[in-house]
């Protein structure tokens, strides 16, 4: 059995040179895109704990505790930027987000409405240039990720 990671750092342990991103497709009803970035967040996380565990204190999760002891855990230090672009800047971001071994995740129209059961099977039938992408999320040093998403748009 693998070692445990632990998950949560000290304040002081926030590395900065780190970052998330969510990148949505430009004009998404605010539920979609909002289901979007909730999908693609917690699928980045799992991907990493699955595949690359050892980027998982990069990802800097803390506890914030409030005046009465309570804690507030886990959630990130680093900032999560969400941003908009067009569709085919979405399958390029994923593309080269994928090339350069960043850890990436996407998010399409065809994961959404029935049953996980109905998504599964409408993706098995649909080819991968026929995706209508949602999002990608991105996750890795800001130097790699910066220039993949330096056309997107803060969304608003």
């Amino acid at each position: 059995m693998p070692a445990a990671v632990h998950i949560l750092v000290e304040p002081e342990q926030v590395d900065i040179e780190y970052k998330f991103v969510v990148a949505l497709k430009a004009k998404l009803d605010q539920g979609v895109a909002a289901n979007a970035a909730s999908h693609l967040s917690l699928g980045l996380v799992a991907k990493a704990a699955a595949e690359r565990p050892e980027l998982l204190p990069h990802m800097s999760f803390l506890n914030f505790p409030d005046a009465d002891g309570g804690a507030h855990a886990p959630v990130s230090g680093l900032s999560l930027v969400v941003l908009e672009g067009r569709p085919a800047w979405l399958r390029r971001l994923r593309h080269e987000s994928s090339s350069a071994g960043l850890l990436c995740t996407d998010f399409t129209a065809q994961m959404t409405g029935g049953s996980y059961t109905d998504q599964l099977e409408r993706m098995s039938r649909t080819a991968e240039a026929e995706l209508d992408f949602y999002g990608v999320a991105v996750f890795g040093p800001c130097t790699e990720v910066d220039p993949l998403t330096k056309k997107f748009s803060l969304l608003r």
